[in-house]
């Protein structure tokens, strides 16, 4: 589905005089109906509303969907109820994965337009309606380029576009905001689909060169400059970390560099945002068990997540000075790969012992954290890496690891994970883990051992950020989901979008102090 064809926009008028195909209705499991829409519906429907909800057909159970036909009597053609649970406990995650079910449900009814109304089952309305868009195109999202068409004709056919209009409904007080969360969530939307896709291509053809040129493109459409750096010149320019894990591969490695600077920026120095960007991760001469490792495609999460939140905050005109740094090469075993062993002399100058060539993640991201901070001077620099399967073991596929040196962007960061449904957990970055990973003939070694690998990982980054604020988020656990959710069909997630929007956003809502002195991002003006 392309969520660019879906029509979305606000509605204040009577939703049962309203020609969409399907009408959303909110049920708590206390039979409370969202909007005070119970009588309406009831004298439409002649009470059969009340009896399906007094009789108990319908419960009111958080994501249950039940469709009714309306047989002419309302507008709407369809009557979709939409369980929500219970009220004190719903939050805005819990709306948007009740409206990824909704969504589902309806595409599989052929009802190609609907008129919400559950962005009224909790106060805050912008991010209500934002979480109800954002629940509904995401669920709709499909990868099937790779599928022959017709190949199986009892397999049923699903339109292309299952969605053509979604309708909010709102207040005219509530209206402009309303508007706001269905920016919001159409920016995110937008991002969130591309690095899904990105993430999804297989690695023969998501090549760093292919990722260059997507970054490229969509930097093209808006206002984002792009440099893209080839081996020889990354090579040439002191970036021996990422060079030393991108000689493996015959396929040529690109430190791809976005800038977004948009004439309101309220930051006199930029944030760094850096995103892992390993195409295809086969372990080097450490290599991978064969089991699963189809699935190191996605080892490009990160740096998918930077490229669409560049474009989502490009989108919504957020007035902050962005960088993006996507390190993009592959890892591969041949006769110059990386070997266990071998010490490399990063950007800035420290050396690094290399005891598993599979641990490449922090190798590549040492030299563009180090060079992103000498270059730019940034403000705050922020990492998403599918770093460790460690986090995996420690949080599941329910939360991202969350590290850094300063409490204020973490505090930060896991409060815009709350809110945006991509929630995160902190984990220390204590002294003693620091001595997992020092070398007897290096300055460090590229791993820590058995324990606390997520944790290692971390402090081994934080020796290339020198003072700067640093947030570092491992998404290893939550960039793929092996199995259908609400919202998140099978495959990449694109995670941290959502997130990072969020904590970017509370940057110019909230005053942002940095610690070293330097000249902070300010509150603009209401003039």
């Amino acid at each position: 589905m392309d969520p660019e064809l879906v029509k979305i926009e606000t509605m204040t008028g009577d939703p049962l005089v309203h020609p969409a195909m399907g009408l959303v209705v909110g049920v708590f499991d206390d039979g409370r109906v969202v909007g005070d829409l119970k009588k309406k519906i009831d004298a439409a429907l002649s009470g059969e509303f009340s009896r399906i909800l007094d009789e108990g057909v319908f419960r009111g159970e958080r994501g249950d969907v039940m469709i009714l036909p309306t047989l002419g009597k309302m507008s709407p053609q369809n009557l979709v109820l939409a369980g929500l649970g219970n009220r004190d406990s719903l939050t805005t995650e819990g709306l948007r994965r009740v409206s990824g079910q909704v969504a589902k449900a309806a595409s599989k009814r052929r009802i190609k337009t609907l008129l919400s109304t559950l962005s009224g089952a909790l106060k805050d309305v912008a991010l209500s309606s934002e979480a109800v868009v954002e629940g509904t195109l995401l669920a709709l999202y499909r990868f099937d380029l790779y599928k022959t068409a017709g190949k199986d004709k009892d397999e049923p056919k699903v339109p292309a576009q299952p969605l053509e209009a979604l309708w909010i409904a709102s207040s005219k007080e509530g209206e402009k905001k309303h508007g706001r969360g269905i920016s919001v969530a159409k920016a995110v939307v937008r991002g969130v689909y591309l690095a899904r896709d990105l993430g999804n291509h297989p690695a023969n053809v998501a090549t760093p060169s292919m990722i260059s040129e997507t970054a490229a493109k969509e930097a093209a459409a808006r206002k984002i400059s792009f440099v893209s750096y080839d081996f020889q010149t990354i090579s040439q320019m002191g970036l021996g970390a990422l060079a030393g894990v991108a000689k493996g591969s015959l396929e040529p490695a690109r430190l791809i560099r976005l800038e977004y600077k948009p004439k309101k920026a309220i930051n006199k120095n930029p944030v760094l945002l850096v995103g892992k960007t390993l195409t295809f991760d086969s372990g080097g001469i450490s290599l991978k068990p064969a089991e699963k490792m189809e699935a190191m495609k996605g080892d490009m999460s990160g740096g998918a997540a930077v490229l669409g939140t560049m474009m989502a905050c490009a989108d919504l005109d957020i007035p902050l000075h962005i960088v993006g740094i996507m390190p993009a090469t592959e890892n591969m075993p041949s006769g110059t790969a990386n070997k266990p062993g071998d010490v490399l002399t990063a950007f800035n100058g420290k050396t690094i012992e290399v005891i598993n060539t599979d641990a490449e993640g922090r190798l590549i991201l040492a030299d563009a954290l180090s060079w992103g901070i000498k270059t730019f001077h940034p403000e705050l620099t922020i990492d998403l890496a599918t770093l460790t399967g460690a986090v995996t073991v420690a949080l599941g596929s329910h939360a991202i690891g969350v590290l850094g040196n300063n409490r204020d962007l973490v505090a930060r960061a896991l409060e815009a994970g709350e809110v945006s449904g991509e929630r995160g957990w902190e984990l220390p970055l204590f002294e003693e883990y620091y001595e997992q990973i020092k070398s007897p003939i290096a300055d460090m070694q590229n791993v820590g051992g058995r324990g606390a690998g997520t944790i290692t990982a971390a402090a081994f980054l934080s020796h290339f950020v020198d003072d700067c604020p640093w947030l570092h988020l491992d998404i290893a656990g939550t960039a793929w989901v092996e199995s259908d959710e609400p919202y998140k069909p099978k495959g990449n997630v694109g995670v941290g979008i959502r997130l990072l929007v969020h904590l970017l956003e509370g940057l110019v809502e909230k005053e942002w102090k940095d610690p070293r002195g330097a000249k902070a991002s300010k509150k603009p003006s209401k003039k």
